[in-house]
């Protein structure tokens, strides 16, 4: 609070007329960051509506990589959160899914895509970039497979590999319709 208050210009106690504490003040930053996700109209389909907001939750990661964190270490429990987790229940069960498949779906979906988005702004094991040692300094002896991709890694496509692992996951939720 200290520190904002010094951002900001005024004393960090004057900050308290606005918040009750640094938890209020961070669960409002993660509400404001929850009022930019795009979720796509109903009329659009369960798997584009789906799909769509996911791909707006990774653009969070990219577009607020210092504030996006704060997603995965404080789950939403504010309106916006929940009304988050109640419309993607309800576009689910829409589509025919039971109860416990549309939790298992949101709990996958969201892990998979807050931890792709993480890996992302963190950056990826192996991937030659910023302070990351990459594949090529690993002993072809020892890590063939992995030294085998060094020259993949150097060009990785982030938007097909997220691309991939949605198809793979709305595919699995679809043969469960059938």
């Amino acid at each position: 609070m200290r520190k904002l208050g010094s951002e900001l210009g005024v004393e960090a106690m004057s900050l308290y007329n606005h918040v009750p504490n640094k938890d209020a003040l961070l669960d409002g930053m993660v509400e404001v960051l929850l009022g930019e996700l795009e979720v796509p109209s109903e009329e659009e389909g369960w798997e584009r509506r789906v799909r769509e907001a996911y791909r707006s939750f990774r653009r969070l990661a990219h577009e607020h990589p210092n504030v996006f964190p704060l997603l995965i270490t404080r789950p939403p429990d504010t309106m916006d959160g929940v009304w988050l987790v109640e419309e993607f229940l309800r576009t689910l069960r829409g589509a025919g899914f039971d109860p416990e498949t549309a939790l298992y779906a949101f709990r996958a979906l969201s892990s998979y895509a807050s931890g792709y988005a993480m890996a992302e702004i963190r950056g990826f094991a192996m991937e030659p970039s910023g302070a990351r040692l990459g594949a090529v300094t690993l002993s072809r002896g020892d890590f063939p497979n992995i030294h085998g991709l060094a020259a993949p890694l150097r060009n990785v496509d982030h938007d097909a590999e997220f691309e991939f692992g949605l198809d793979l996951i709305l595919a699995g939720l679809k043969e469960r319709l059938r």
